[in-house]
């Protein structure tokens, strides 16, 4: 069997037990073209009468991409990111805009995003997801 090398020609060792389906490995075939699925939402905040929601279902490469954001840029910058990431340019610009906005209101729909986005990646880990 030929080494296997790295998109930059440099050989690097074979996974000492890899998962094998007779002589073809299990492989994960992904698709840029696939059709995006409807986003269903839940409720976020109110202002006023007016509700804002995020999905209820978060997309498993806004926690990736959250979580690399926290390592290489900062809690904060991520946080910032991730609220505006999962509700909307429309929301954030309402929260952005409301004057009335206390610490504890923006700190409480920062956490409900949170909890949501790594509850949602910690279920899909374990399968329950």
């Amino acid at each position: 069997m030929p080494p296997r090398t790295t998109t930059k020609g440099k050989t690097r060792p074979r996974a000492v037990a890899a998962v094998r389906d007779g002589d073809t490995p299990n492989v994960a075939r992904l698709s840029t073209t696939a059709a995006p699925a409807p986003v269903e939402k839940v409720p976020l905040f109110f202002i006023d009468d007016v509700e804002y929601g995020m999905p209820k279902k978060i997309r498993p490469n806004v926690s990736l991409k959250y979580l690399r954001m926290i390592r290489e840029q900062g809690a904060d910058v991520a946080g910032a990111w991730l609220l505006e990431e999962v509700i909307g340019t429309e929301a954030y610009e309402a929260l952005m805009n409301y004057n009335a906005l206390e610490e504890e209101h923006l700190n409480r729909v920062m956490q409900i995003v949170e909890k949501h986005v790594l509850g949602q990646a910690e279920q899909q880990r374990a399968g329950n997801g």
